[in-house]
């Protein structure tokens, strides 16, 4: 005889209820096995339970909690994924009027855009965008939930924006968001997140169009963010890495020092409130020694320089090996630990940077970015140094082969072609210091000629600054046509200036694990006004102002650069008079220091520099007299 149905619903319910406060404590305790017990307790308890039964629905919505949190410890594929087909069935077994079905398509277009930001998958943006459209009708305006349905709608445009590259969905981003926020409550705890969509889309704009006012506003309102978020909120770390980007981007944009001391402070705050390890930590690592980098070039304080090269080096070692980013980031480290060499002349920077230079070629030969060519110009010039320094033979000897290969490498319409020559012209003129070598001499001297023949960008035997990501969401060739496709009636503003290859521009972070805020209903917003529209000024007038800063920077570049080999090519020709007592040598070193100083003004530090040698080298003229 068959044993008698039990009704087992306040077991059930206890489960379930056991489960939710395992997440919660997991959260309070920052313990994943928490989480993961409280996974393994819900499966099992919806696996019991018939697909029909009402009941069904409580332990799935918490399942569908707990695979969102633990994948913002794991960062799993899998839980989000689960997420995804939990939140579908959730939906679809909800009755269209229950009030849980506005969260539950708020909650799965939100998990849809964080996996879009995972993946790149342009169907989830596409889904998740189709559930915002097909769901305003259901919200009126009155409606609690509209104004968090609105933020999570302009996140999703920011993203489509992004996707597409069309600075009018960007603006009704901006327009969306601030709608939101202007429609949140007070103390509404979804306000800090759409405040961040804001932002973010404030800070992109700017990006692309070069307007102040956005900026400003920017750095405004990612700082009421970030201010108005409460210590438990997981999103508030990144509110602060957002918010140290954006002041970043003011001081390179206007200069105020203030800007940057507070955009270190920010970016201090998010590493220390992020997961350790976490990928979101890996990132603002990077930026954090980033602008700690630009402060030390300020102001040369020798503990800014130390703190760069402790975050940059902790940003690399733990972040993963397929970074796309990788070759430029290990290129800046390497440079940032020469840089300290030439501070305290300490062997084991010089040997870590060389060390580290070979890493980012390696890096670089497998990814395409950078260039190969251009890591290992600057590679061989790091391993010349410490020949000159050491005396080992193998260094200077590979250096000329990096050299060699880079310059064979480089087309002869490439820019950085005349740079390059003129470092491999340093790498012979060092090379001729061996016994036996004094034809190097002569080969240096020619190349360094050719070089100044050519319009010189940067100066070479340079390094690339240590500079914050561009993220895949938000690089410069993607700002760049944002920009080429404006609103009707509006002219395209020109972008920031684009980076050089190992010269990457800011580009702003998530703020949590999924976007720029947590998942759920109503996590970002959307508007048809806000902070930073209609700001006044004329696009055009900006433009022009920008082209001809622009215009400016590069003639100072290409003078610098020319100083740069001038300065090398006296020094190459004042070696060769000493060694074979050529007057033709002698006088032609004399007119490139004359050259030099005449091209500097008094505090640069060549000037003085030239003016001296420039002393020495006319008495020994008058001498020979």
């Amino acid at each position: 005889m068959a044993a008698p149905a039990q009704n087992t619903e306040p077991d059930t319910t206890a489960r379930v209820a056991h489960a939710d406060r395992l997440i919660e404590q997991a959260m309070e305790e920052h313990d994943p096995h928490l989480l993961d017990e409280a996974v393994v307790l819900l499966r099992g308890v919806a696996a019991e339970l018939p697909p029909d039964d009402p009941t069904r629905l409580a332990p799935l919505w918490s399942l569908k909690s707990a695979l969102q949190v633990r994948f913002g410890v794991y960062a799993h594929p899998a839980d989000l994924d689960d997420a995804v087909a939990l939140l579908r069935e959730l939906l679809a077994g909800t009755p269209k009027q229950h009030p849980a079905v506005v969260d539950a398509r708020a909650d799965l277009a939100d998990t849809l855009l964080g996996r879009y930001r995972e993946t790149g998958s342009e169907s989830d943006l596409a889904e998740a965008m189709t559930l915002y459209e097909e769901g305003f009708p259901d919200l009126p305006a009155a409606h609690p939930a509209r104004s968090g349905f609105l933020a999570g709608y302009a996140d999703a445009l920011l993203a489509r924006a992004e996707a597409v590259q069309d600075a009018r969905i960007l603006d009704e981003a901006i327009r969306t968001a601030g709608t939101a926020v202007d429609a949140m409550a007070k103390g509404d705890h979804r306000t800090p997140s759409a405040l961040c969509t804001l932002g973010l889309g404030l800070r992109l704009r700017f990006r692309v169009r070069n307007r102040p006012a956005d900026i400003d506003t920017a750095v405004t309102t990612l700082r009421q963010a970030a201010e108005l978020s409460v210590d438990a909120d997981p999103n508030r770390p990144g509110y602060f890495a957002n918010l140290g980007l954006a002041l970043a981007d003011r001081h390179a944009h206007a200069g105020n020092d203030e800007d940057l001391d507070a955009a270190i402070d920010a970016l201090r705050r998010a590493v220390e409130g992020l997961p350790s390890e976490s990928p979101e930590q890996h990132e603002a690592s990077w930026c954090l020694a980033a602008v700690l980098k630009e402060r030390w070039d300020r102001d040369g304080e020798a503990a800014d320089l130390d703190d760069a090269i402790t975050h940059a080096r902790t940003s690399i070692m733990s972040g993963p090996s397929g970074h796309p980013g990788l070759a430029v980031r290990r290129w800046q480290l390497g440079d940032a630990l020469f840089e300290r060499f030439e501070l305290h002349e300490r062997r084991e920077d010089l040997d870590e940077a060389v060390a580290t230079l070979r890493q980012a070629s390696v890096s670089a030969h497998r990814t395409g970015t950078p260039e190969a060519a251009a890591v290992n110009i600057r590679l061989a010039t790091v391993l010349a140094e410490r020949f000159e320094r050491y005396g080992a033979e193998a260094d200077i000897g590979e250096a000329l082969e990096l050299g060699q290969a880079a310059v064979a490498a480089t087309g002869d319409d490439h820019p950085d072609l005349p740079a390059r020559v003129a470092s491999l012209g340093y790498l012979l003129q060092t090379s001729s210091h061996r016994p036996g070598r004094d034809a190097d001499l002569d080969e240096a001297v020619a190349l360094l000629r050719e070089a100044l023949r050519a319009p010189l960008r940067t100066p070479p035997v340079g390094e690339p600054p240590l500079s914050p990501p561009v993220t895949p969401t938000t690089g410069d060739a993607r700002q760049q046509a944002i920009a080429a496709n404006p609103p009707p009636d509006e002219p395209a503003a020109a972008p920031a200036d684009a980076a050089e290859p190992g010269r990457p521009e800011p580009g702003p972070m998530g703020s949590g694990p999924t976007g720029s805020g947590a998942t759920g209903s109503g996590a970002t917003g959307s508007g048809a006004t806000g902070p930073g529209a209609g700001e006044p000024g004329s696009v055009e007038a900006h433009t022009a102002h920008t082209a001809e800063a622009g215009d400016a920077e590069t003639l100072a570049s290409e003078q610098d650069g020319r100083n740069a080999v001038t300065f090398r090519l006296g020094l190459a020709l004042s070696e060769r008079f000493g060694r074979r007592g050529a007057l033709a040598d002698l006088d032609a070193a004399i007119a490139a220091y004359r050259t030099l100083r005449e091209a500097t003004v008094p505090d640069h530090p060549l000037h003085d520099l030239a003016g001296e040698t420039l002393a020495t080298l006319e008495r020994a003229r008058t001498e020979e007299l």
